[in-house]
């Protein structure tokens, strides 16, 4: 467990007991057991890449340059059109673990909704 603080709180000092009390439970148990605690393994194959914030930014400008015009011409109907597509996008997104191609898609989504 880790805490920042300037004081120990009265609630901190309660955390802290209880951790320390289940952690006694956990190792007693274990032991009785005979368990020995392993690191739990991911099931993830392949890691992603993480973008920069720059890099984001730089994707959502080519995406929305010269939307902008569009979009205040465009009906309600044409918004939740649109909306609807990119809420679909966005769970695939998500779905796939394309989780800065889904930041992108939110963004545009908070664009077009007026969020």
């Amino acid at each position: 467990m880790v805490l920042y603080s300037d004081n120990f709180t009265e609630s901190m000092v309660k955390a802290l007991r209880e951790t320390y009390r289940r952690r006694g439970i956990q190792d007693r148990y274990n032991k009785k057991h005979h368990i020995t605690p392993e690191k739990a393994e991911s099931n993830v194959k392949e890691l992603h890449v993480v973008k920069t914030d720059e890099v984001l930014a730089q994707s959502f400008d080519k995406l929305t340059r010269g939307k902008t015009k569009r979009l205040k011409r465009m009906t309600k109907v044409e918004k939740e059109i649109i909306l609807k597509d990119l809420k679909k996008q966005l769970d695939e997104s998500i779905a796939a673990w394309k989780f800065e191609d889904a930041a992108v898609i939110r963004d545009q989504i908070k664009e077009i909704s007026g969020e």
